[in-house]
């Protein structure tokens, strides 16, 4: 009778890193707006699961990738800061929520990049 090798089981695969689905994650909570912890804290869990199990290349990917989301969010860090400045100054509600997106955004942005040096 021949006899089965028995095989470990297979490791499962990271979750393929979604830049976009982030963006629009952290966008969705900037745009409520969220305290700034908040949104940091959301970032680090993001990069934690993208980690997990994570050999040398899957680092590297995600260390391109982090660069990559912190450009676009420069970008609406700048588009944020543009519409800011452009609500009227007797809109005090509008530009109280725009600042809160904005620090919301900021915060987001620093917790990228402090992942982006720590991998």
């Amino acid at each position: 009778m021949a006899r089965k090798s028995i095989r470990p089981p297979a490791e499962p695969r990271p979750e393929p890193i979604k830049t976009q689905v982030a963006l629009k994650r952290l966008a969705d909570l900037a745009s409520k707006p969220v305290a700034p912890d908040r949104i940091r804290r959301e970032v680090e869990g993001m990069v934690k699961a993208w980690l997990e199990g994570a050999g040398d290349e899957r680092r590297i990917e995600l260390r391109e990738k982090l660069e990559e989301m912190g450009g676009e969010l420069g970008d609406g860090v700048e588009a944020a800061a543009e519409a800011l400045g452009d609500l009227d100054n007797e809109d005090l509600a509008g530009k109280r929520h725009a600042t809160a997106a904005l620090q919301a955004l900021r915060a987001a942005q620093d917790a990228l990049v402090q992942a982006r040096t720590s991998l």
